[in-house]
């Protein structure tokens, strides 16, 4: 945190910090209490205790540098604590869109080559048949992937050929979009008006050329049209539990809010201030003011996207009037938590001051005795008069050394709050990530089983290495757009291997699978549905020869006239290690070059106690742990955090139980529970 920026608005912070000022309030009293006995000690007693007067002087002064030292200190804690919640949710909120928009890259490319849609752009005699036909597969695609508002194909003159949403009457597009996707080496993505969808105000649009496999030539266009409204209000309402005074927007290259969890307060379009390099703004609006901040997405597998950023509004006058959790022990806090050392220097400071004035009143209290049997009666009437006055000094400094221990203890109490806080808010973000990601996981695996090629091979009574080849050739050109599977793989009603995508996986081709998510997926006839394994250690899943454990989703093939017969299934082999590791790792707190801090850690772990990946790299998957029963009774959706000591170090330890995400694991289809669990020492 920046001293500097801090500094210049310690003013405005201040009169918002309610203990900070009340604390400020209440040693200027007794600097105030300790300036009237002093100066009384000079009047009264100054012909035998000029040197004493003059260190309690001393004493007091250093007190008041102290008193500074601590409101600074009260101010940055609080500053920085506050910042850092704001911070991190704004790194949610645009780094999990991006996420998710990384999926649509994918899509799109995958779909601009579907051979349906390349044989229907292909008929230049297409009938109204032809396009109901082709409308229906749309409309399948996008009941898997439930992301799509609309999706259009035009051909290559503008003209719409198919589309989906009914109430957008368009039957042509003059969209510069159409030239640029036509010139792009792939997809184009773009935010803005279109008259793609007229009355839709600004849309987010996938598009991609549709070409002929043989020639190239183009024949029209593909264009997605995302979700986007729907998808940030599901951001903003998985946040909104956190916090009830902070506005979540989403800001495009220029500081325009593209999305508000406020729309009274920040309509869309309004324009905010954007200062990436300062910890933090102050900024009024409609006269209130807020704390502001803005942030960079880190992307997701090398995709950025448009230049678009996450920024929190916090109102000030309620930041920092969170009550402090009294179950907290101070001390133990103060002894065992990482973060305590630079929040009780100031009080150490203090004691070691009080325990000198102490000595003064001592060698005071001496001096008086002596005097008071003094022949001189004004030395033994200064003599008399010098114990109340040390007395009144020693009971100033007393009080002011209890609201040095209470401020301090109040701000002990109250960062291990936010950071127990902080933690639970992780182990939620963690799995709710887990969940959108293996949420395309299930849509993939059904969308990929539809595959006009795979449906006309296997329907054959004989499979020629000609076929085998074309399905490798899909299978690898799907791989290469959806890089979190190591393999894609075709069987047949025997659960024989027919085809892989990965090269390095042909071997597995011909073998016979018996497991149990196989003969459940050849049972499958409602292409809606589909099957995953037990997260499970297989060959399918290995390294050097050795298994490792991961999920495999499944789908039935199914024939093209007769949806009841099956001919076969696909299974999409997940790259769990590095992809559970890296949501993992995406949430927990790092230091400034991007490392995980020391003592943080995160896991995915079954209720039952098997481990699905851990940041740790001293436990491995598929082990079993000991879990706290508090967090196995957790319900779907619910989560708990707890303060645990362990080697001498407070931990806040978070959990959160799975949830599901739109319709995944909550239309009753599959159920997967799993937990996550976040550690962050404080």
């Amino acid at each position: 945190m920046d001293p500097t920026l801090i500094e210049k608005h310690s003013r405005q912070l201040l009169k918002v910090m309610p203990a900070t000022s009340n604390c400020m309030s209440r040693l200027t009293r007794l600097d105030r209490q300790w300036t009237m006995a002093t100066m009384t000690g000079k009047i009264n007693c100054s012909r035998i205790a000029q040197t004493l007067i003059d260190f309690i002087i001393k004493t007091q002064e250093n007190f008041s540098g102290l008193k500074q030292n601590l409101i600074e200190i009260l101010i940055k804690e609080n500053t920085n604590k506050v910042v850092q919640e704001i911070s991190a949710v704004a790194q949610v909120v645009i780094d999990i869109l991006k996420r998710n928009l990384f999926e649509r890259t994918a899509d799109v490319g995958f779909l601009a080559t579907d051979d349906d849609l390349v044989r229907f752009l292909s008929n230049p005699e297409r009938t109204s048949h032809d396009t109901s036909i082709i409308e229906d597969r749309l409309r399948e695609y996008r009941d898997k992937y439930t992301v799509y508002n609309e999706i259009v194909i035009l051909d290559t003159a503008g003209r719409v050929c198919a589309h989906l949403d009914q109430n957008n009457r368009i039957s042509a597009s003059r969209d510069p979009l159409i030239s640029k996707t036509f010139k792009a080496k792939d997809y184009v993505e773009t935010y803005r008006a279109s008259d793609l969808a007229p009355d839709a105000g600004e849309i987010l649009i996938y598009s991609q050329a549709i070409k002929s496999p043989d020639t190239g030539e183009n024949l029209g266009i593909l264009c997605l049209i995302f979700d986007f409204a729907g998808e940030m209000a599901g951001v903003f309402e998985n946040l909104s539990d956190f916090s009830n005074d902070t506005i979540l927007i989403v800001l495009d290259e220029r500081g325009n809010a593209i999305a508000s969890s406020d729309t009274g307060t920040i309509p869309t379009g309004k324009r905010l201030d954007m200062n990436l390099d300062e910890d933090f703004q102050i900024i009024s609006i409609n006269e209130t003011p807020y704390l502001s901040k803005t942030v960079k997405t880190k992307g997701y597998q090398g995709f950025f996207g448009l230049p678009w950023y996450g920024h929190v509004l916090k109102k000030m006058e309620t930041a920092f009037s969170g009550s402090n959790d009294k179950s907290f022990d101070a001390e133990a806090i103060r002894g065992k938590a990482h973060f305590s050392g630079r929040l009780t220097q100031v009080e150490e400071s203090s004691e070691n001051v009080l325990s000198d004035l102490e000595l003064v009143v001592q060698n005071g209290e001496i001096m008086a005795a002596k005097k008071c049997i003094e022949p001189n009666p004004v030395e033994q009437m200064e003599g008399r008069a010098l114990p109340h006055i040390l007395n009144e000094i020693k009971k100033i400094g007393d009080q002011v050394q209890s609201v040095f221990q209470h401020s301090t203890d109040e701000l002990l109490q109250l960062v291990t709050a936010s950071r127990l806080h902080d933690t639970q808010f992780l182990a939620r973000l963690a799995i709710d990530i887990m969940d959108r990601n293996l949420y395309e996981r299930a849509n993939d695996c059904r969308w990929w089983a539809l595959t006009s090629d795979f449906k006309t091979i296997l329907a054959k009574p004989t499979i020629e290495d000609a076929d085998r080849d074309r399905m490798c050739k899909i299978l690898g050109y799907i791989n290469s757009l959806y890089t979190v599977y190591t393999n894609l793989f075709i069987y047949d009603r025997s659960g024989k291997i027919l085809a892989c995508s990965n090269p390095s996986e042909y071997n597995k081709e011909g073998r016979i699978l018996n497991a149990g998510y196989v003969s459940e997926a050849l049972r499958i006839t409602d292409s809606q549905l589909y099957c995953v394994s037990d997260f499970i250690k297989t060959d399918l899943y290995a390294t050097d020869g050795q298994n490792r454990y991961t999920y495999i989703y499944n789908a039935s093939i199914t024939d093209h006239e007769d949806s009841s017969r099956v001919l076969g299934g696909i299974g999409i082999v997940f790259d769990s290690e590095p992809e559970f590791k890296a949501m993992l790792g995406d949430v927990l707190p790092q230091d400034g070059q991007g490392r995980i801090i020391e003592g943080a850690e995160g896991m995915f772990v079954e209720p039952g106690g098997k481990l699905i990946s851990a940041t740790n790299p001293e436990r491995k998957p598929g082990e079993n742990i000991t879990i706290d029963p508090d967090f196995t009774q957790l319900k779907n959706g619910e989560s708990a955090v707890k303060l645990v000591e362990e080697d001498g170090s407070l931990y806040a330890v978070g959990c959160a139980h799975s949830a599901g995400y739109r319709e995944y694991k909550r239309d009753g289809s599959y159920k997967n529970d799993v937990l996550c669990m976040v550690r962050v020492r404080i």
